[in-house]
């Protein structure tokens, strides 16, 4: 049987090998450590995504890596005829290093941004205003991804009665 790189050097006769051939490596190659897989995990758990939103995240991914390949391979090629892959190699792992950074500081910020909104304020709360004798009071319960918490407030602006009296 002929090996596989013979038959890729006799050009066109086996151009119908090129397209999965290129499938099955890039999947082999997405199984390699890297790729940001442990970033974009922890992406979804901290935004509690759905399998939906993971499988998204996946196409995307692989959308934008195959796109970044092709990019830097016909820049090279338009380009790079006069430099060596040597030569090139640091400053493109300085940008991948620049990006990644870049993607876990903005991953970051809006994480402590969102953890900051639920313990501070919460987004939906249930308010049911209370009859009393002194007047109508408004109970707001808060139970958005926390344990049930209220509190009493007077709609009227009035002061309110006493704990005790509550």
């Amino acid at each position: 049987m002929t090996g596989f790189t013979d038959l890729l050097q006799q050009g066109a006769a086996h151009a119908w090998l090129f397209i999965p051939s290129a499938i099955l490596l890039g999947a082999l190659h997405g199984l390699e450590p890297g790729h940001s897989k442990t970033m974009m995990a922890a992406f979804i758990i901290a935004i509690r995504g759905t399998l939906t939103q993971a499988v998204l995240l996946g196409l995307a991914a692989t959308a934008s890596h195959t796109a970044v390949v092709w990019l830097i391979a016909l820049g090279g090629l338009y380009f790079g005829q006069q430099w060596g892959g040597e030569a090139s190699e640091p400053y493109f792992q300085l940008a991948s290093a620049v990006a990644i950074i870049a993607i876990a500081a903005w991953m970051a910020r809006r994480t402590w941004r969102e953890q900051g909104a639920v313990h501070h304020h919460h987004h939906e709360d249930e308010t049911r205003l209370v009859p009393t004798v002194e007047g109508e009071l408004a109970l707001h319960i808060f139970e958005d991804g926390v344990p049930p918490r209220w509190r009493i407030s007077s709609p009227a602006g009035r002061r309110l009665p006493d704990a005790e009296r509550v």
